[in-house]
């Protein structure tokens, strides 16, 4: 039984030997294009938010890891004036300070919307979530927008850095 083993392993190493890398092949067909745009990040669209009310609560089917591992960006739109408001800050009226807190209840990102004031009615919610493929832990983090010279708070510009869809 050894000596067809010791055998065995003897033919295989002498084939391994014996090969040789092969000519090319030739190029195959070009695959379909991929959209424009980075792959960790994502937009979430939402009707209208009546903060007149009190809080509202936008739900995103996702993981912990990613609502841990993410920055989330959220925006009212104001269909009078044709504009988009970044939160935490003050609304339309300038009479209302709303603020954004992030929970999470499997299966769900809970994106809550909080209000100081009388508050306001918006036509559309919109949440941008940058995913962070690499994390560095340090004492301060690196404000990747300042360095590319955006403003989070303006929607148009993070739409257009992103690559986001204008609707």
């Amino acid at each position: 039984m050894r000596i067809i083993l010791s055998i065995t392993v003897f033919c295989l190493f002498c084939l391994s030997l014996s090969c040789k890398k092969g000519d090319r092949g030739e190029q195959g067909e070009p695959g379909i294009p991929g959209i424009n745009g980075n792959a960790n990040v994502v937009q979430y669209n939402f009707g209208q938010a009546d903060l007149r009310t009190g809080y509202v609560v936008f739900n995103i089917t996702t993981t912990q890891d990613t609502v841990d591992n993410s920055q989330w960006y959220v925006y009212l739109f104001e269909p009078g004036l044709e504009r988009w408001y970044a939160l935490p800050g003050q609304g339309l009226s300038g009479n209302t300070t709303y603020r954004v807190s992030i929970g999470y209840t499997s299966p769900n990102a809970k994106i809550y919307i909080d209000r100081n004031g009388p508050g306001e009615l918006y036509s559309k919610t919109r949440v941008i979530r940058v995913y962070a493929g690499k994390i560095t832990k340090l004492g301060v983090s690196p404000n990747l927008h300042s360095r590319a010279g955006i403003d989070p708070s303006d929607y148009e510009a993070m739409r257009k850095f992103y690559h986001l869809p204008e609707n």
